[in-house]
């Protein structure tokens, strides 16, 4: 036997190290995600027409800013929040609809507030577990090279969150 011929441990050993500490990163990640969806489902729920949405942003605003510092990224809020609304932009018809009409209905006294308040705590989860998901499909990305971190919140990062959050919305539709 050659020293070519002789496996490596030390490479496979950190190999295992890296992809647990990968695993353990997308764990946390996945737990904060869930963290928000109860919380932004929580806030969807107020009975106050219209007053949610900025509050919504704002928190997954901060949903993306905790997976950051799982993944070690430091990007600035401002970035996070533009992205935010452009992907939810991208939601499309469906997801808008859902929001105006539960909306609308919590204009109603009584049956109407309590379904709208139903209808936009869903539509508020959904939305952020779809957005948590992809985010972290992008995180990924870049700590597997596919993506660099720089482009993260430009056209390059964007686009793929979009494309990320579409396919999460379909998801969770089945």
């Amino acid at each position: 036997m050659t020293a070519t011929d002789k496996p490596n441990y030390e490479d496979d050993l950190l190999e295992d190290i890296q992809e647990y500490e990968y695993q353990e990163m997308f764990e946390k990640a996945n737990n904060i995600v869930l963290g928000f969806v109860a919380s932004t489902a929580a806030t969807g729920a107020v009975p106050i027409p219209f007053a949610d949405a900025p509050l919504l942003v704002g928190q997954q605003v901060a949903m993306m800013v905790a997976i950051n510092n799982v993944f070690t990224f430091n990007i600035e809020r401002d970035a996070l929040a533009s992205l935010v609304t452009a992907v939810i932009g991208v939601g499309g018809a469906t997801v808008i609809g859902k929001t105006v009409v539960s909306n609308l209905l919590k204009l109603i006294p009584g049956v109407g507030t309590g379904a709208g308040c139903v209808i936009s705590a869903g539509t508020a989860g959904v939305i952020t577990l779809a957005l948590g998901k992809a985010y972290i499909e992008v995180c990924k990305a870049v700590k597997m090279g596919k993506l660099d971190q720089n482009d993260l919140t430009k056209k390059a990062g964007l686009d793929m969150l979009k494309k990320s959050f579409k396919e999460q919305m379909e998801k969770s539709k089945k």
